[in-house]
């Protein structure tokens, strides 16, 4: 991510200090003299730090969304020079709702109730209630990143620092910067489009027509970039009594799960993966006993048949295991795959026009502006290059083992 910045700018380092900390900890771990350190020079703080695992037990989810946005405040309070708390949220804070707004939400519970009585039930007990205590949401991170924002809402009008709130929507692959296509993790769509190129997926259960709100990585960065900027050459002098909230959204450019099918599917015989199982296939399902059926058949059928040779080969079978942790991943994600929301980014629009057009050009968030035709073959061979480890001048090779 960094290899360009390295190249043009190899003094960059020169204005980085690195800090230790961990978030679970008092203070975020960090020592008394780099606290001091950051108390006399820190004027502006992004808050990204969270476990964005849906599937995360809930003690561990309100650990870090939470009570590490608790701490955290503790410590911006002690930042003398501080001015701008930058906070990144979800948009899919409350998803349960059919509109995605730029507001703060009332609180799922009472936070400090519900943190005082996780720490006195064990993990099993935990686990075992932590649907009722979800309140509708469909997952713990949702969840606890709704009562992170709580915290900050509590908190906002007694500080004397102001705090944004930025809610991405689902955060894919850069489409120009910092490289393009440039993608570290496999989450979401990412780990679809690896699968399928890999014709390890053939079916997900997914309601076509509907959008898929993804946005390019650098959005929801630049974004950032531009609140913290806002806040404090543009908003009065007065402190808000709530945070203000940004939303990284693609609502006014939308696209659907049957246009990324239409421009991804070519891709992937174009631009062959050379460690393929089997060729790109299979097609999304609307019907999910059509989609299980088909899982059974095309998923774990071939993956049970080709343990048993390796097997027999005398080596370590690993293709049961690896369908069944990527069936849990997609299970996670159907929530987002047959539903879809409106949305309203007032506060983004608006300070999209009180840009330049120069710094609109450098910290270009306005996602209407996204051709998805190019952002999507972007993103497919970020895929191949990031995640699958596939060069380019591995293409001859890639496209005879596709023939075979």
């Amino acid at each position: 991510a960094f290899d360009n910045v390295r190249q043009n700018h190899p003094e960059f380092f020169k204005k980085v200090i690195a800090v230790s900390g961990d978030i679970s900890r008092h203070e975020l771990g960090i020592s008394p003299q780099d606290l001091q350190m950051m108390s006399k020079n820190v004027s502006i703080v992004f808050h990204s730090a969270a476990t964005v695992r849906f599937d995360e037990p809930l003690k561990n989810a309100v650990e870090l969304n939470v009570k590490g946005v608790k701490r955290m405040l503790a410590v911006c309070k002690k930042l003398e020079n501080l001015e701008v708390l930058v906070h990144v949220s979800t948009a899919y804070v409350n998803s349960t709702r059919s509109e995605l707004n730029e507001t703060i939400y009332r609180p799922l519970c009472d936070v400090d109730k519900l943190i005082s009585t996780l720490d006195w039930l064990d993990d099993q007990t935990s686990n075992a209630v932590t649907k009722s205590i979800l309140h509708g949401s469909p997952n713990t991170y949702t969840f606890s990143k709704s009562l992170g924002e709580t915290v900050l809402n509590n908190e906002a009008g007694e500080v004397d620092f102001k705090i944004v709130i930025i809610r991405p929507s689902i955060v894919t692959a850069s489409w120009k910067e910092p490289v393009p296509g440039w993608v570290d993790t496999i989450n979401g769509p990412t780990g679809l489009f690896a699968g399928s190129a890999a014709g390890i997926f053939r079916t997900m259960y997914c309601h076509t027509q509907m959008t898929v709100d993804m946005i390019p990585g650098e959005f929801p960065v630049n974004l950032m970039v531009a609140s913290a900027w806002d806040a404090l050459n543009h908003n009065s002098s007065r402190q808000p009594i709530n945070p203000t909230v940004f939303l990284a959204s693609t609502g006014q450019n939308p696209v659907t799960w049957a246009q990324c099918e239409k421009i991804i599917y070519p891709m992937m015989f174009e631009y062959p993966f050379s460690r393929a199982v089997w060729p790109p296939g299979g097609s999304f399902k609307s019907n999910y006993l059509h989609h299980r059926l088909d899982q059974a058949l095309y998923h774990f059928a071939p993956a049970y048949m080709l343990d048993g040779i390796i097997r027999l080969c005398g080596k370590k079978p690993f293709m049961v295991r690896l369908h069944k942790k990527a069936a849990k991943a997609m299970e996670c994600v159907q929530f987002y795959t047959i539903r879809e929301w409106r949305s309203r980014s007032d506060n983004t629009n608006s300070l999209i026009e009180r840009m330049s057009d120069t710094d609109r050009a450098i910290f270009n968030f306005d996602s209407r502006t996204i051709d998805w035709n190019d952002y999507l073959c972007t993103y497919y061979l970020g895929v191949r290059k990031f995640i699958l480890k596939d060069e380019l001048h591995t293409l001859p090779a890639a496209k005879s083992h596709m023939r075979r």
